[in-house]
């Protein structure tokens, strides 16, 4: 896979595995984490809490609901950490997104499990009775061929 990286965008991207050295290759630029913090949640958090309230508060594990304001949400986030002159990800947008997830996601499973698994005796005895037949029927086998011999 060939990877376009635009130089001006300051956004990392899940292939991009250099974002680890951000910090260090972008010293010249001085980012304000504590003017970072405070316009992440006067510019991006009040529009992001508003659509989240004009949901019912049980859709919020449903992604389809919850989708559209997620993301601008994180575009909102990454606008604003670019245009502050500070790497993404740092650990303000850390802390910003954790606390955006134990506000609203809290209640949600980590994953949607589409299968319950099945009770343990019901696994026990749909493995146990094909491997006491494996006895049966190499006796028949040994059984019949001596018969036939």
């Amino acid at each position: 896979f060939n990877t376009i990286i635009n130089v001006s965008s300051n956004v990392t991207f899940e292939d991009n595995e250099s974002f680890q050295d951000q910090e260090y290759s972008a010293v010249f630029r001085h980012c304000n984490e504590n003017l970072l913090e405070h316009f992440s949640y006067t510019i991006c958090w009040n529009p992001f809490h508003s659509e989240m309230t004009d949901i019912n508060k049980e859709l919020w594990c449903e992604w389809d609901q919850v989708i559209r304001p997620y993301n601008e949400l994180t575009r909102c986030i990454e606008s604003l950490t670019t245009n502050l002159g500070c790497y993404f990800p740092n650990q303000v947008v850390q802390d910003f997104f954790i606390q955006i997830h134990s506000s609203f996601f809290q209640a949600c499973p980590e994953e949607e499990q589409l299968f319950p698994d099945a009770p343990s005796g019901v696994v026990l005895t749909l493995t146990l009775i094909p491997v006491s037949l494996i006895p049966v029927l190499v006796f028949l086998v040994v059984w019949k061929s001596k018969i036939c011999d």
